[in-house]
């Protein structure tokens, strides 16, 4: 039935099967659902049906299969036909279990996770150090290629905010480098109006047939190789053999020539300290430099050695007006010196005599002025004594009377008593007698409440010397509670035994405390730790907790009570005191650290707060007892 109306509805709707399947599911089911909840009717069901349900493989008619069929149609003949008794559906098939990564998957795992946090801390030390200069040092000075990083960013950083800059060095550089002619500079001559300067911009290929034109005048320049002939005669230096090689003597046929000169030396003056010589020792061998260079030496080798004479006298003379000079102001600085200290002489001497007379004009006036004082002094003193001596008399007469009267009251007792005494001596016997062992009575209680008082206080010192003892001879925390539970039955309800017993945390008592050594063991471990945290920063990489695991095993540590508020003297302090044994100075040392270095040593002062708690408990009980011991007393 179900392939048939599946055949049937593709044929006649013109759709795929599989999308009319999927719309006819939900409506059977919803079909199926309806004729469940119609089970009432079954009851009156025969036992054997007429027609045998029909299958599709066996009695399928051609009818059928050309009669046009619904969706609706579909679901009642499926919920009609198939009766079978509901089943549960089989379980889902359990799911495969997850493969185990092999150990290169892990190891690829690992080392790019690593490469990935290396990057981003990498990225974020570049970052964070344009942001903090103390950063900044570090992560240039300590990581590997951080400082060019920085660099390569900043730089990037300038091209785009100043993107005009890189263009105008690369065209100035694209330019080349300026060029100055041979021939170019000031001459002595008056130039030519065929004559064109060799430092102007035409090229050379231009010049070289204008000046081979006026060879006529190339006989013009004689006359100042004669000139230039004289001065080179008189230091007659020897040829250097490049210019003999260089050089080569005309032909008969050939116009005259002269060999090259020898260039012009260089000015040199050793004592030239003054800077306009200098100054002027430069711009002349600048000058020489150019004349060599334009190979003009033949025409000023006068006129420059002439220069340096004069530059040489000149320095000359300033060297000697410079010492006269000197001299001068030398003597003027003597004049100078003799009239200020005749004058700071006359002065200290006006200033000790105005000082003097200052002095004796003080004191007449102070004594003056003390005799005043003293005239009024006295005479208030007077007055006091007057008025002493007047109330000293008033309350020795009163004194007198009131003695008076007491004798007079005394006198009369005493006649009563006596009076009294002798008729009743019988009585008073007894009474005194009674009043006596009375009082025995009282004293034999009291001692027993003195001895009871005694055995208390010295079985309180003993079960407080128990307890230190306990604490201090054992080599690993052990509880003390049955010592504490005994020292509050030997106190009997003492308010304050109880209340030190109930200022000692819990753990103490039921878990036991540390022993000093114990204490400055856990220190050094502690200190250690807190050494490398005190040299991260507040957002520290891979990078940052390497160089500090490094720095805190090279870094010096100091020795003693060190100065300073930096983790490195709290450290030293405490340690100083842990030797010396003095926990509380310690533990207040280590409460005074901030950020991770308080974080990490919160464990080791809370042990310490258990061990100062206990000890000062049993100090507070020991103060008690021996109160006790001195009230009794």
């Amino acid at each position: 039935m179900l392939r048939t109306s599946l055949r049937s509805v593709r044929v006649l709707g013109g759709r795929p099967s599989v999308a009319a399947a999927a719309r006819q599911w939900p409506i059977a089911a919803s079909r199926r659902a309806a004729l469940v909840g119609q089970r009432h009717y079954a009851v009156d069901k025969k036992p054997e049906s007429e027609s045998s349900p029909v299958l599709p493989n066996t009695q399928s008619v051609a009818s059928d299969r050309i009669h046009e069929t619904t969706i609706d149609d579909v679901g009642e003949t499926r919920a009609a036909t198939v009766d079978a008794p509901k089943t549960t559906p089989p379980p889902p098939p359990p799911p495969p279990a997850p493969k185990k990564k092999g150990f290169f998957r892990r190891l690829r795992n690992f080392v790019f996770t690593l490469l990935v946090l290396g990057a981003v801390g990498f990225a974020g030390g570049v970052w964070y150090s344009r942001i903090n200069d103390n950063f900044h040092d570090f992560f240039t000075g300590y990581v590997p290629f951080g400082e060019q990083a920085v660099l390569y960013l900043e730089e990037m950083e300038y091209k785009k905010r100043f993107p005009n800059s890189a263009t105008s060095a690369k065209s100035r550089d694209a330019d080349g480098a300026v060029r100055i002619p041979a021939q170019s500079g000031a001459s002595w001559r008056v130039a030519d109006g065929t004559r064109r300067s060799s430092a102007g911009p035409v090229p050379a290929k231009q010049e070289e047939p204008k000046a081979e034109a006026p060879k006529p005048k190339a006989a013009e320049p004689k006359p100042t190789a004669k000139v230039v002939e004289k001065p080179a005669s008189t230091p007659a230096p020897a040829p250097t053999p490049r210019s003999e090689s260089g050089f080569k003597a005309p032909e008969v046929n050939e116009p005259s020539r002269y060999p090259p000169l020898k260039p012009i030396d260089l000015l040199s003056l050793d004592d030239a300290r003054e800077p306009v010589i200098q100054d002027l020792v430069h711009m002349v061998n600048d000058l020489i430099l150019v004349i060599n260079a334009d190979g003009a030496h033949g025409r000023y080798g006068s006129s420059v050695s002439k220069a340096k004479n004069e530059i040489t006298k000149v320095g000359g003379k300033l060297k000697v007006m410079k010492e006269e000079f000197e001299k001068k102001a030398a003597g003027q600085v003597r004049d100078k010196i003799g009239e200020f200290d005749k004058a700071a002489t006359d002065l200290i001497d006006r200033v000790e005599s105005a000082m003097i007379s200052q002095e004796s004009q003080w004191r007449h006036e102070f004594e003056e002025e003390m005799k005043k004082v003293r005239e009024n002094y006295e005479g208030r003193v007077k007055v006091l004594l007057e008025r002493e001596r007047k109330l000293n008399e008033e309350k020795l007469q009163n004194q007198l009377l009131e003695q008076a009267l007491a004798l007079k009251k005394e006198f009369v007792k005493d006649v009563e008593n006596q009076v009294e005494q002798e008729r009743e001596s019988r009585l008073g016997k007894l009474t005194t007698l009674s009043s006596a062992v009375s009082e025995l009575e009282k004293l034999t209680t009291g001692w027993n409440e003195v001895l009871d008082s005694n055995l208390q206080t010295q079985q309180l010192h003993v079960a407080v010397e128990a307890v230190r003892a306990s604490l201090e001879d054992d080599h690993h925390p052990r509880p003390f509670i049955r010592e504490l539970v005994a020292l509050r039955e030997i106190a009997s309800d003492d308010p304050v035994v109880n209340a030190a017993i109930a200022s000692v945390n819990p753990t103490a008592y039921q878990r036991g405390i540390s022993t000093s050594s114990q204490l400055i063991d856990r220190f050094r471990r502690v200190a250690n730790e807190v050494r490398k945290a005190s040299l991260l920063p507040d957002e520290a990489g891979v990078a940052s907790h390497a160089s500090s695991w490094v720095l805190s095993h090279v870094m010096f540590k100091k020795q003693g009570l060190a100065d300073g508020n930096d983790v490195e003297s709290v450290l030293t302090r405490t340690q100083t005191y842990l030797e010396e044994g003095d926990l509380d100075s310690a533990a207040r040392e280590m409460n005074g650290l901030e950020g991770w270095a308080k974080t990490l040593s919160k464990d080791w002062l809370g042990e310490v707060r258990k061990v100062l708690e206990v000890q000062q408990a049993l100090d507070v009980i020991a103060t008690e007892a021996r109160l006790q011991s001195l009230r009794v007393d």
